[in-house]
């Protein structure tokens, strides 16, 4: 199918999988069913018809007001359902047309994607990263990369069992690798934040959201992603203390950010992760 045609329908289905993003963000955290019943607004509780449940342009035909309440529909909803379009959309033209990545790494990214975008939502909200996401995602991680292996083949991971001949067992290694070290440096780091700063510095929540990262994107895009995710926290943190807002921040959406710019960006990104690896090792050599 032509990429012209095809990339709007994943626009389509993107804004569609960001409605159904919503009420994840919504039910998981209070504990009620994805599946049913049917939306509904969380006010009123009246149910929605499927002519005012359209991504996006309901709720600008609405005003972003239920049809029934008149109360405000909160910006989330269109915000969610738009980052998900965009995230099929741009995902699908860095991985599969630009890069010609397969098209399982593409789905499988997207996926990740989606989990992250709930998880940051719910967290920003709620302060907290439902084990629904990240239990899921660090028991489905293993099982991709051994079914898939070509999850990892672009960031050079699979090199534990090659003397065994196994592609499958290397991308396996790689995932649980990964699931070890994006879990392990996110809990030092809130180890020691604590410690220094005597009162927790990251959430349990925030190490699996890294091990499932890791163990989805393999150990060295995990690297870079710990590293690139404070970044982007800093961004939001300055202007806090500078307007004397200082307050807790959920770390979850950085870490979501710095892994969603790292998917289309991971080849440049790990090769210079490798340079600086490979001078450390160097100086290290000259050292001993």
């Amino acid at each position: 199918m032509d990429a012209a045609i095809l990339i709007p329908f994943l626009l389509i289905i993107g804004l569609a999988v960001g409605s159904f993003l919503n009420v994840c963000i919504y039910r998981i955290p209070i504990g009620k069913s994805i599946i049913r019943p049917g939306s509904f607004c969380p006010l009123c509780k009246k149910p929605i018809t499927w002519y005012d449940n359209i991504p996006i342009i309901s709720y600008v035909l609405l005003g972003g007001r239920c049809r029934w309440c008149k109360e405000a529909i909160s910006l989330r909803y269109p915000i969610v359902e738009s980052l998900t379009g965009a995230l099929f959309t741009l995902f699908f033209y860095y991985l599969v047309i630009k890069t010609g990545e397969h098209l399982e790494v593409y789905v499988i990214y997207t996926l990740l994607g989606c989990a992250l975008i709930v998880s940051s939502f719910i967290d920003m909200e709620l302060y907290i990263i439902p084990n629904e996401i990240t239990y899921a995602g660090m028991v489905s991680a293993p099982l991709f990369s051994l079914l898939f292996p070509s999850l990892h083949h672009s960031t050079d991971n699979l090199r534990v069992f090659n003397l065994l001949g196994s592609v499958r067992l290397d991308a396996l290694a790689a995932s649980l690798l990964g699931i070890l070290i994006g879990g392990g440096l996110v809990l030092v780091f809130g180890v020691l934040g604590t410690l220094l700063l005597r009162k927790e510095a990251m959430g349990m929540g925030d190490v699996k959201l890294m091990a499932m990262v890791g163990g989805i994107m393999g150990w060295k895009p995990a690297v870079v992603i710990f590293f690139l995710a404070p970044f982007f926290a800093l961004v939001v943190a300055i202007p806090l203390l500078f307007l004397g807002k200082g307050r807790t921040i959920p770390y979850a959406p950085f870490l979501s950010l710095a892994t969603l710019v790292s998917i289309p960006l991971h080849e440049p990104f790990v090769r210079f992760l490798d340079s600086r690896l490979y001078l450390f090792s160097e100086l290290l050599r000259e050292l001993l």
